[in-house]
């Protein structure tokens, strides 16, 4: 009997391994759909729509050269499949992030993203140098948090496909990646 129990012990950890990390769950982060999935290619898409809290890197390896998209720009996910959030400067937003496995200790952040560049528009909203915290407090601030839309973004977010709010984590122990965007637009 405790054999029993110590095989499922086993069988359901190394499961709960294989079955990602972290994705934020609110505000509702960009998604598959056939975009995503001719853009990346079905090896990609398929892999990681199996673990969408996984890290990046293992669906890379898995499509090899048949990848067809930039897995590290919102994991892949297309602007096209999704539709964007119309946000206000100075508005607050919530953020919850559902961290499924934390121990894997690195950094993350939370920015403005230009999805032509693929460049960070001005600082972090918010930042990480530890993450995740494990010894963090209830409420968890690495995992529930907010962030304020910068009244500095001008032209550069006015219309939707232009920029998202991209949550980052890179474990940097294990040197794997985890990103979710929320795809937003400015207005006055």
């Amino acid at each position: 009997m405790a054999a029993t129990l110590v095989r499922l012990i086993t069988v359901a950890a190394a499961a709960a391994g294989v079955l990602g990390h972290a994705v934020v769950k609110v505000p509702t982060p960009r998604g598959s759909g056939s975009a995503y999935t001719e853009r990346c290619g079905e090896t990609y898409a398929v892999y990681m729509e199996k673990d969408k809290a996984g890290p990046i890197e293992n669906g890379v390896k898995q499509a090899g050269s048949a990848l067809g998209c930039n897995a590290f720009l919102c994991r892949g996910y297309q602007y096209e499949d999704n539709t964007a959030t119309d946000y206000t400067a100075g508005q607050v937003i919530d953020f919850h992030v559902d961290l499924i496995a934390g121990h894997h200790p690195g950094y993350a952040n939370v920015s403005v993203v230009d999805l032509a560049t693929n460049k960070v528009i001005g600082d972090p909203l918010r930042s990480w140098d530890d993450y995740p915290n494990a010894t963090a407090t209830t409420p968890r601030s690495d995992i529930n948090f907010n962030v304020t839309i910068p009244s500095t973004l001008g032209e550069a977010c006015s219309t939707g496909g232009k920029c998202a709010i991209q949550w980052y984590w890179y474990a940097s122990g294990n040197k794997q990646t985890y990103e979710s965007c929320v795809d937003f637009y400015v207005t006055a």
